[in-house]
């Protein structure tokens, strides 16, 4: 990597914020816990163990922002539950390890969370750490509705917006920079809005581009849906997933599906997995789009899916087209394991869910079955730019205006791995002394990092329970004209390796499904 990373510190969750509410929560638990009546018959479930602490990030949220009075109760059981399910992630190892130790030694099964801190010094300040920067977190988006109100109502509803949240979902992506993550707010009347914790200079290169294409005939046209950027957030219009009413619709999904690809692929666009895509009708809807638009990383050490995977093991480069993630790779590719998820792996059809393929009459339709449609809309859009005249003015109207605008975002190494370098880090013997889960993570992120301080970096963001963010502010243009003519020339031999890759994948699929 060139150009030189800085890794997206979250203030949030510093560690004095955590210290002074790992003292509040001792105090707390040990109230609470004097107040629990164990019941001799029945174990106490998980649930049950995890509720004081629950309770108490709950009544800190309250109090801390005037927002919060604006939540009704189902909000509040909203934020329960994810609260419930993050630590439950973290800490349901080691309370499992605990309550099966009891019980092999002939004690009583039920068990306290602060019993358990006693023997696990480290799983109290896990739980701490991740309390902390989930309370900032949620204060953070309670402050922003209430500052941004009168402005999601003109742009997204065209009428005033009243300031009562009946829903509010986070956790709808990986929790990044102290436990942000994408959120779906409902207000009164089953209003709903997507918030984004980062900055909206993705979104706008995307649809730019997807609105020069609506301007050169192709015969069908991209749906844009509105959002409204701020400087380190963005509000989008929520899009919900929608049945197609004929085949034509259905065929017209996979022109469009077929189109964006040769899109993505000319924009660099990495990591567009199944779940970065919605079906709504006959428009196929990239919802996620931080990876979109970024320089190759060529060189740079990779582990599973690469960074960008232009240099895989054994110096054996990809076709670009497979880089975007939208393709399963076999093990010719030798670029690692990704099947399963991606958007035109006929595999994912057996693991579900299906929110990135079309359905008519409830029946879901693979890509298999519309190759031609997808080879159709891929070429249609590579004949544009084949046009010298009209790559100019895309080139000048939409790259040569993103590259002005904010920083990009990379990814060191998979996704995935860094999921599975979070869950060993809760295993019970990580938890048995203070700084066991940090020493474990320093190693290992270390261990297999680019350099030591990208790994220790990693390791600080595992601590906190969040996926590592890094970002990289190029020195240079976004994208120079010399390397999107070389983006352009790989068309031409992609709509090949897209209906080979397809219809090959197509002989592992699954039977009919109905949904």
């Amino acid at each position: 990597m060139t150009e030189r990373l800085k890794y997206e510190h979250a203030t949030v969750a510093a560690d004095s914020d955590a210290a002074r509410i790992a003292r509040s929560l001792k105090k707390f638990l040990a109230k609470r816990t004097r107040k629990i009546r164990l019941q001799p018959n029945r174990p106490n479930s998980f649930d049950e163990i995890l509720r004081p602490a629950i309770d108490f990030a709950i009544d800190r949220l309250r109090q801390a922002s005037p927002a919060s009075r604006s939540l009704r109760q189902l909000a509040w059981n909203d934020l329960r539950r994810h609260l419930m399910t993050r630590l439950g992630f973290a800490l349901t190892p080691t309370l499992r390890l605990q309550r099966n130790a009891a019980r092999a030694a002939g004690c009583r099964a039920d068990i306290t969370l602060l019993e358990t801190t006693l023997e696990f010094p480290e799983l109290f300040d896990t739980a701490t750490r991740l309390i902390s920067g989930w309370l900032n977190a949620q204060t953070e988006v309670l402050v922003r509705i209430l500052r941004d109100k009168k402005n999601l109502g003109a742009n997204f509803f065209k009428k005033r917006l009243q300031m009562e949240v009946t829903h509010i979902r986070p956790g709808l992506s990986d929790p990044h920079d102290g436990g942000r993550s994408v959120t779906v707010v409902e207000f009164a009347r089953g209003l709903r809005l997507i918030y984004k914790p980062r900055s909206a200079n993705r979104e706008e290169l995307w649809f730019n581009a997807l609105r020069w294409l609506n301007r050169q005939q192709l015969g069908v046209s991209f749906r844009i849906p509105k959002f409204l950027p701020r400087s380190r957030y963005l509000w989008m219009e929520f899009l919900a997933k929608k049945s197609c009413h004929s085949i034509a619709e259905v065929r017209r999904f996979y022109f469009r599906w077929g189109a964006q690809t040769a899109l993505a692929q000319i924009l660099g666009a990495i990591d567009l997995h199944r779940d970065n895509w919605l079906a709504v009708g006959s428009q196929p809807m990239l919802v996620d789009l931080e990876f979109v638009g970024l320089k190759p990383k060529r060189g740079g050490k990779t582990l599973d899916r690469p960074t960008s995977a232009k240099t895989t093991a054994g110096a054996q480069s990809l076709p670009a087209l497979l880089e975007t993630g939208l393709f399963p790779l076999t093990s010719r590719d030798r670029a690692g394991s990704y099947h399963g998820i991606a958007p035109f792996d006929s595999s994912s059809l057996e693991r579900g869910p299906f929110t990135c393929w079309p359905r008519y009459k409830r029946a879901i339709q693979p890509p298999w079955k519309y190759v031609s449609e997808l080879v159709r809309g891929f070429e249609a859009v590579a004949e544009i730019f084949s046009d010298i005249r009209l790559a100019k003015d895309f080139f000048q109207e939409v790259l040569a205006r993103s590259a002005k605008n904010g920083t990009d975002r990379i990814l060191p190494r998979a996704t995935a791995q860094y999921a599975r370098l979070l869950r060993e880090s809760f295993k019970p013997r990580n938890m048995v002394s203070r700084g066991a889960r940090w020493r474990a993570l320093e190693h290992h992120c270390s261990l297999s990092a680019m350099n030591r301080r990208i790994g220790l970096a990693e390791a600080r963001a595992l601590l906190r329970c969040d996926i590592p963010k890094f970002t990289t502010r190029p020195g240079s243009s976004f994208v120079s004209w010399k390397r999107f003519l070389v983006a352009i020339a790989e068309l031409k031999d992609s709509s090949r390796i897209l209906r080979r890759r397809v219809l090959f994948r197509s002989s592992r699929r699954a039977p009919r499904l109905t949904t």
